[in-house]
């Protein structure tokens, strides 16, 4: 084998067919199957997405797949250089989005937390106030009226203190939640319709209950959909550059920190890598 893009490209003129066919047929686009087929893999997304298209376009060539692949771990995997079709998020304005320092992700659960926080502080300030006066309060009136008092008092709990202490719930670890408010309650017996639209051209991959529906990009004011009976999971370069639905309940853009991989389900949408 003289290189393994040759060799791609060699079985599909055997076969006669364009890489306009091969993309309508394996849901990979043509400018990735060009640089597959020109040994570019450094320009594409990591060596986790050029081995997954490596082994779906053997497949489909009806060639080795294993050997395409072990032929490309020999080279080295780099990393790519730079991203394509995907804008860049990056506040230095030099580095592609898989260079990123992870730990902008804890930048949104940090603020939640506080946000959460605070209101419970709040409310465990205003409590105490109360308390206090009524304490005052009970020395001059009769000791009946002091027992009502007390007991009228600790009939109230404030509201995000509750959700605060939620048995098994950490608000840091879910993008979208019920108890966060900005996410439906689904039953178990419905099926999960998802609908992703493109804010801007988005590199994106799609697996429903663990079977690959979607590897492509996703290009502006472009809708699509898909169902799974348990989850999905997605794997983008910039969630900013997309709108979810899901079963017609709007969940808006997964926001503008750079995410690898998200999981959806009946509990909600989280950041898993």
């Amino acid at each position: 084998m003289s290189s393994i893009g040759s060799a791609l490209k060699e079985a599909r003129n055997k076969k006669s067919i364009s890489l306009e066919e091969v993309h309508s047929r394996i849901k990979i686009h043509p400018r990735v199957l060009q640089l597959l087929e020109e040994d570019k893999f450094e320009k594409l997304p990591s060596p986790l997405f050029v081995k997954s298209f490596l082994k779906s376009y053997a497949e489909f060539l009806e060639i080795n797949p294993e050997e395409l692949v072990r032929a490309y771990e020999l080279t080295g995997m780099k990393e790519p250089a730079q991203v394509l079709y995907i804008k860049p998020v990056d506040l230095s304005g030099t580095k592609s989005f898989f260079d990123f320092d992870k730990s902008l992700l804890v930048i949104p659960a940090l603020i939640l937390a506080l946000v959460l926080g605070g209101g419970a502080i709040f409310h465990l300030a205003k409590n105490a106030a109360n308390h206090l006066k009524q304490t005052k309060v009970s020395k001059v009136i009769k000791p009946l009226q002091s027992k009502s008092a007390k007991m009228k008092k600790t009939d109230t709990v404030p509201a995000k203190t509750a959700l605060a202490v939620e048995d098994g719930f950490n608000a840091s670890d879910w993008l979208r939640h019920p108890l966060l408010g900005n996410f439906p309650k689904i039953g178990k017996k419905e099926a999960l319709r998802l609908k992703i639209k493109g804010l801007d051209s988005v590199w994106l991959r799609v697996k429903s209950d663990g079977k690959v529906l979607f590897q492509s990009i996703v290009k502006r004011g472009v809708v699509e959909t898909w169902t799974a009976n348990d989850h999905f999971e997605l794997w983008t370069g910039n969630a900013s550059s997309m709108e979810l639905t899901l079963n017609e309940y709007d969940l808006g853009s997964p926001g503008k920190a750079v995410t690898k991989k998200m999981l959806i389900n009946r509990e909600g949408v989280r950041i898993t890598a």
